[in-house]
């Protein structure tokens, strides 16, 4: 007997046809069916409607259930290695992603230091137009009106500081 005849699948429960809600036929374990019905012992056409809406609910919840049971029985039985495994993968180990995370992570590091070591070739003030700028998250508006100028003079400033960098960078400091 191979694996997979020996797991047996959940069966889905049916909710009763609306043409047969006229009573309700209780099925209890080990003992014949019961047939409730209205008008008998002071049961309403009321308490039967209520009874098949709780056993509708019921039978919902058992079909929601055995849907995700009966998905990870088709995921065990037989192959069960990761791969090919939607519960066991770890998708987030994935070596490719790590390996372009470490190559992006150096990538990134080189950058800084490049530019770093380009920012050294800088004048004082375009030092510290880069500090207002970037490390004081300051608008251009804001540095022009404390010095004095335009904001238009400070764009240019940024623009020439930013071809400078680039620059000195390509060719390496």
């Amino acid at each position: 007997m191979t694996k997979e005849k020996a797991v047996k699948r959940l069966e889905k429960k049916y909710i009763t046809n609306q043409n047969k809600r006229g009573v309700y036929i209780y099925s209890g374990a080990n003992q014949p069916p019961i047939t409730i019905t209205p008008g008998e012992n002071g049961v309403t056409e009321v308490d039967i409607k209520i009874i098949h809406e709780m056993d509708d609910e019921e039978t919902r919840a058992w079909n929601r259930y055995i849907e995700k049971t009966n998905h990870y029985i088709d995921d065990f039985v037989g192959d069960s290695q990761a791969e090919h495994n939607k519960v066991l993968a770890d998708w987030d180990a994935n070596p490719i992603n790590e390996i372009v995370e470490m190559e992006n992570y150096q990538e990134k590091q080189e950058l800084i230091n490049e530019l770093s070591d380009a920012m050294r070739h800088l004048t004082e003030k375009q030092l510290s137009t880069i500090q207002k700028k970037f490390f004081e998250n300051r608008t251009n508006v804001d540095i022009a009106a404390e010095e004095g100028v335009t904001e238009a003079a400070i764009r240019n400033r940024l623009t020439k500081i930013y071809r400078r960098l680039k620059k000195l960078i390509r060719e390496g400091s």
